[in-house]
């Protein structure tokens, strides 16, 4: 007879609840195949404790690695001491110290100490002088844009994509029985080239559109003159397209964009424009082509199929993601850019998006 299911159980227990027996039960249900030694047992259950699933307490394998003794020392070693980040140990090595399983530390952890366990972030230096400097610009910048002029700033960016994107091997797994020497090697091994192709855009966005997606000439270095020539005209169209009745363009501190060439270029050209000194230094995080389009957009390049394996090929791929990319998730990115500066002013310029719920 297969595993009875609780809801098996709980279907007999109802009918004892009403003064079956047995061998009624079981004579009600002869699909079932069940047998009256184990019906019996479940009533008798039943009559005891007024459960048939509910184990009587103490009952089942004792908790040999989950003793108070280890819960305690798991406790000690998987946080990080006060007012001391990092001095937690990893599952591994509190398992080594204390002499039970890894598997155990992860239950003890997860069931007794009721633990979340989270990813750690990759994320910059940053700095006293430039936390200084980005908790000021931050507070300068909610002073000067309100929610309205959030919503005619027009960001932009670079970003470098190349024919074969680096593997993230914490998330990208393979599932298979055995061993890993018997995994078929095109299945287990994702080869890239040492110098893989790779292609520079520019874009722009701004609530309720985006700009076209510029491709910067090949071998052609960004500087201040390129910057002006090539890519500057071309985004400020897309600013005129997007936003007729005026616009305030972003860029960052990159040091083309900062150059007294491409600032008097802006002062001349633009309506209004976020200066060198007005934005925070060392800021992905405040730019949403930063921290939503260019993940968004990597994110649909890894799913593509066939994949590139030309610049030619990266172009025209680029292009397509770029055209089919959602509107709304680039709005939402947008309307939460006040959000962030108000984050990075309660950080005091440091580090918020671990905050960020």
């Amino acid at each position: 007879m297969a595993k009875m299911s609780i809801a098996d159980k709980m279907r007999i227990q109802t009918l004892r609840e009403q003064g079956f027996g047995a061998k009624a039960i079981t004579a009600m249900y002869p699909a079932k195949n069940w047998s009256v030694q184990t019906v019996h047992s479940i009533c008798r259950r039943v009559d005891q404790r007024g459960s048939a699933v509910e184990r009587k307490i103490g009952s089942g394998r004792p908790k040999t690695a989950r003793s108070d003794d280890n819960i305690a020392q798991v406790f000690d070693l998987i946080c990080s001491q006060e007012n001391q980040p990092g001095t937690s140990k990893s599952t591994r090595q509190i398992a080594a110290e204390i002499g039970i399983s890894a598997r155990s530390v992860r239950r003890i952890a997860k069931v007794d100490l009721k633990l979340t366990a989270f990813k750690r972030m990759p994320a910059q230096v940053i700095n006293a002088a430039t936390k200084a400097k980005r908790l000021e610009r931050s507070q300068q910048l909610l002073k000067r844009l309100t929610v309205k002029d959030s919503k005619i700033l027009f960001f932009t960016d670079e970003k470098l994509f190349y024919v074969d994107p680096p593997v993230n091997s914490q998330n990208d797994r393979v599932w298979a029985t055995g061993r890993k020497c018997d995994v078929d090697e095109r299945r287990l091994l994702v080869e890239r080239a040492k110098f893989s192709p790779s292609v520079m855009v520019s874009a722009g966005v701004c609530y309720g559109g985006r700009g076209r997606l510029h491709f910067v000439e090949e071998k052609a270095k960004i500087n201040a003159q390129y910057y002006i020539n090539k890519l500057l005209p071309k985004l400020v169209e897309d600013c005129d397209a997007l936003l007729e009745e005026g616009f305030i363009f972003q860029q960052d501190g990159a040091p083309a964009h900062s150059a007294r060439l491409a600032q008097e270029w802006l002062q001349q050209h633009t309506p209004d424009y976020i200066n060198k000194d007005e934005w925070p230094p060392n800021s992905p995080d405040l730019n949403p082509l930063d921290y939503h389009v260019w993940g968004a957009m990597l994110e649909r390049y890894k799913s593509f199929t066939p994949k590139p394996k030309t610049k030619a090929e990266l172009t025209a791929v680029l292009q397509q993601i770029w055209d089919e990319l959602p509107q709304e998730p680039i709005n939402k990115a947008i309307t939460a850019f006040r959000k962030r500066l108000q984050a990075c002013v309660a950080a005091n310029g440091g580090h918020f998006e671990h905050k960020l719920c």
